[in-house]
């Protein structure tokens, strides 16, 4: 992308000097087409990051309700993050377009499309009902069931996605991998917050309790090696760390919530005071994190 922007100056302050309205009429486009590729990949970016995250909301709002925990509220809640999933799902349905590259580099694309619809119907449908019914067991079941399958199928479209509107030249390839796999990871810490604090849940629920326990302590195992890899850079997950000042304030604001949050679900008995710090640090660090998503998405687009 940096050497894209010095062909772009360099060319523009040749148009300058020879005046040929022609190529700056295609310099122009030129330009304007770079913006509408990077305007694209945020659409789509944004959208993985949120529909991943919202997986994750929305299973952990039915969690809340059934148990009764600020019922009303998270019985608002789940209707709103159910509905903007929802809305993007039938967006990205709709971007017949960017279906068709995408199957051009995996074949099975389409198959997984067909494969989330149908997880996702019941999955809404159940989402609603519980909105309204907190005793809805047949609707936490789904929920409960299929969140994680839901959340790798998502995942996995978008990362198709991505992977299609890379450019065919190898520098500008590898640039912008480089670039979608920080964006892929820097978000990725709200999902996992909002997936720890369900697996706390379901355990204290007493609900597939080994398999949960096994999935919550990976999911503390990953969190805690991405928040360390966003400041010092990790190969295998291909991250190559940040100096950047502001960057690494808000990453050490999100860091301490996740410590203080962290400390507390380990616990082996939780009190309802206890339960309500947790709910409350979750969404501490989504807030804080999201400035970091933020920080670190501007810093890398100029």
């Amino acid at each position: 992308m940096l050497m894209k922007k010095i062909t772009i100056l360099l060319l523009l302050e040749l148009s300058s000097l020879y005046g040929k309205n022609d190529l700056m009429s295609g310099l122009t486009e030129i330009v304007n087409k770079v913006e509408d590729e990077k305007a694209k990949d945020k659409k789509v970016l944004n959208y993985a990051f949120k529909q991943r995250m919202r997986t994750q909301l929305i299973a952990l709002n039915a969690l809340l309700i059934s148990m009764d925990f600020n019922r009303k509220f998270y019985q608002k809640e789940i209707v709103v993050n159910s509905d903007l999933f929802n809305k993007n799902f039938n967006n990205l349905l709709n971007s017949k377009e960017d279906i068709k590259k995408a199957e051009t580099r995996d074949p099975n694309f389409r198959k997984k499309i067909e494969e989330i619809k149908k997880i996702w119907l019941t999955f809404y449908d159940s989402s609603k009902r519980i909105s309204t019914d907190a005793k809805d067991k047949n609707a936490l079941k789904f929920i409960e069931e299929n969140n994680i399958k839901l959340l790798t199928t998502i995942d996995y479209i978008f990362t198709n996605f991505i992977k299609s509107y890379q450019s065919t030249d190898k520098l500008e390839a590898s640039i912008s991998h480089i670039k979608s796999m920080l964006y892929t990871q820097v978000g990725k810490p709200r999902m996992y917050i909002n997936k720890l604090v369900k697996e706390r849940l379901l355990i204290e629920q007493n609900i597939n309790v080994k398999d949960n326990q096994k999935n919550f302590n990976k999911t503390i195992k990953d969190m805690d090696r991405l928040m360390k890899a966003l400041a010092d850079g990790d190969k295998e997950l291909e991250l190559d760390g940040t100096e950047d000042r502001k960057i690494l304030e808000k990453l050490s604001i999100s860091q301490k919530i996740w410590e203080e949050l962290k400390a507390l679900v380990i616990k082996k008995r939780l009190n309802k005071e206890e339960w309500h710090k947790i709910i409350e640090n979750n969404k501490k660090f989504m807030k804080s994190h999201t400035e970091v998503v933020k920080l670190t998405r501007e810093s890398n687009d100029n």
